[in-house]
């Protein structure tokens, strides 16, 4: 296991450690899912493992084992499961039951069938209950947690959005002085974030940055430029995040692999590695 040592200064009275893993894309199916879940989690696990689907479960007990071992929290950004199937909600619910853990949810957390749909939230419905029972820790729609005297939040903003319930309720966690760290599975567009993001990419590769400026986005698909295409309500989010001086860190998935940067305001964004490749980080927190 590659462990990614960050140090994180928040504030906080007393220096503790948390552990931040994201995008372990579990592709498990069994006998009550249908065949073609079957041949979906097959084909996926060896996409994510070159081959070697087992893989994917021996890094997640290894992972969640040196979590439990530590006795830290454990911040998961989301797409713990690649699909909806009986085994992987199975398999979440036994793994984070061992754990202190606080989870955003993530895209794929409600994927039937990855792709196979536009998502939005008349598809996530379809499953929401289901899913948000195998990480009964917290809601992975919208929670709140206190940690060492720092206020973490976690947003759901998997399909590029935020809804006005989220914001208003984020805006009211910002407002008493409290230190806030977000955490939520698709990374905040800032400049400097989205350098990072695009360098060594093509111009018509997707930045996958909630809040991302359209006219950055004039040289995707089709599909990916209208799943990416921000909103008011959205922009009017990441504003908020930038002009906050409570907020004091904003911890991420969704890109598969380590960034460390900065929002426009110098609020550090870290984004955690695929879990999926046996890669976490740990926080020493002060």
């Amino acid at each position: 296991m590659n462990i990614i040592d960050v140090n994180l200064n928040l504030g906080a009275k007393e220096p503790f450690t948390i552990w931040h893993i994201s995008d372990s894309h579990l592709c498990l199916a069994d006998g009550r899912d249908n065949e073609r879940k079957n041949k979906l989690a097959a084909s996926r696990a060896n996409e994510f493992t070159g081959g070697h689907p087992e893989r994917l479960t021996a890094y997640a007990e290894e992972q969640f084992a040196a979590v439990r071992e530590s006795g830290a929290p454990l911040i998961y950004t989301g797409d713990f499961c690649d699909f909806v199937s009986e085994a992987n909600l199975d398999y979440a619910k036994r793994l984070f039951s061992t754990v202190d853990s606080f989870v955003c949810a993530g895209n794929h957390e409600f994927s039937q069938y990855v792709g196979e749909a536009w998502e939005d939230e008349d598809y996530k419905a379809m499953s929401f209950e289901k899913v948000c029972a195998a990480f009964p820790a917290n809601n992975i729609w919208y929670s709140e947690r206190m940690i060492g005297g720092i206020r973490f939040v976690a947003v759901d903003n998997n399909y590029y959005y935020v809804l006005p319930e989220q914001i208003e309720r984020f805006r009211a966690a910002l407002s008493d002085g409290v230190p806030v760290v977000l955490c939520v599975h698709n990374p905040l567009y800032s400049e400097n974030t989205y350098e990072l993001v695009m360098k060594n990419k093509a111009p018509d590769e997707p930045p996958y940055l909630c809040g991302c400026p359209y006219e950055l986005l004039l040289n995707l698909n089709d599909h990916r430029r209208r799943q990416q295409t921000t909103n008011e309500l959205t922009r009017e989010f990441v504003d908020l995040c930038e002009s906050s001086k409570n907020l004091k860190a904003i911890l991420a998935g969704h890109l598969h692999r380590f960034v460390s940067c900065a929002m426009n305001s110098g609020i550090p964004q870290i984004v955690a590695p695929g879990g999926y490749a046996n890669e976490v980080v740990r926080y020493t927190v002060r």
